[in-house]
């Protein structure tokens, strides 16, 4: 079987073509540059020239882009622009055209089997209490471009179901670092906190308690790479192709609330503060900057939000395997 993977050199892509060029005869990895030296050590690894903003996506012509396309069994959508500083029209660039001519790709595919879009927790609504697996909640309102381009993206995809192939949307919650080693690509999610604290540590040892606009019960829906890159690998393994759609939530059992993670904070950094909760104010927004932790983090702050995992805990009884508790150490920088 060969898998066409887009995203393949992000962040979370490295670790996916890692772990199905195990399982794969060939992946190829559509990228607009010809190589990467991180991939040299794997040795079924092809480089496809191309980028999902253009229409065509592949830059192969005439026989050999049909046989190309005749080859590929299973699509995996990865690639998507996660960036707070950059533009709407860039975001719904990369995340909505994108995802469209990865969809107007797949038409060409005689033999695809499987296609698996990389979703993300963020198209639930922060307001409500719980995302379901199944479906994709009625939302107008968002704080941030990659949420609302994200959630437009996986209505086209549930909009545009083929009966040629399967389709299977995978809901990753917040990407944290390796639970390993604990690489990360860049600062975002916890680790704006995490920078704060270790900026703010010798303040904070003289604060004994500090107001904090926050819901303390909000939990913080985290993943280490590694294992949400392996939990994608299982269920393209295991996948026995007979249901039109699935949806999976690849979100870490035993997700620590907002309280939990402020307290392992202050464990780190060997502070006694105690965060006192209070509702959301302007002062709040200004310290938050203040301290370099941009908007975008808010909702999940305040979140009430639980995640349906039916079919993810069916068909991925694996996920119990990661805890907060196992890699948080890792996440906080402790041996």
């Amino acid at each position: 079987m060969n898998i066409l993977i887009t995203g393949g050199t992000g962040f979370l892509g490295g670790y996916l073509v890692e772990e199905l060029s195990r399982k794969f005869k060939t992946v190829y990895v559509l990228s607009r540059q010809i190589h990467l030296e991180k991939f040299k050590h794997v040795t079924n690894i092809e480089f496809v020239s191309g980028d999902i903003t253009n229409l065509e996506v592949i830059t192969f012509e005439g026989k050999v882009r049909s046989e190309f396309l005749d080859s590929i069994d299973v699509v995996l959508h990865a690639a998507a622009l996660y960036d707070l500083a950059a533009t709407h029209s860039a975001t719904f660039l990369q995340n909505v055209v994108g995802t469209q001519n990865i969809l107007h790709l797949l038409n060409s595919m005689k033999n695809l089997k499987s296609f698996y879009y990389i979703s993300t927790i963020a198209v639930g609504d922060p307001d409500t209490f719980f995302l379901e697996e199944d479906q994709l909640p009625k939302r107008s309102n968002f704080t941030d471009a990659y949420s609302e381009t994200k959630y437009l993206a996986e209505q086209i995809v549930r909009e545009n179901l083929s009966k040629k192939y399967v389709t299977r949307i995978i809901r990753p919650g917040i990407i944290v670092g390796d639970s390993v080693t604990g690489k990360m690509s860049k600062v975002d999610g916890p680790y704006y906190f995490i920078k704060a604290f270790n900026k703010y540590a010798k303040f904070l040892k003289y604060a004994s308690i500090i107001p904090l606009s926050f819901n303390p019960r909000a939990k913080l829906p985290i993943i280490p790479v590694d294992q949400c890159a392996r939990f994608i690998s299982l269920l393209i393994e295991r996948d026995e192709l007979q249901v039109n759609l699935k949806t999976y939530h690849l979100v870490s059992s035993e997700s620590p609330s907002l309280e939990e993670f402020l307290n392992d904070l202050n464990d780190m950094a060997g502070i006694k503060t105690h965060y006192f909760a209070v509702k959301q104010n302007k002062l709040h927004n200004s310290l938050l900057k203040l301290l370099g932790i941009p908007e975008e983090v808010l909702p999940f702050m305040f979140s009430r939000l639980s995640y349906d995992k039916t079919s993810t805990l069916e068909d991925l009884p694996e996920i119990k395997e990661s805890t907060y508790s196992s890699f948080k150490h890792i996440l906080f920088g402790k041996s």
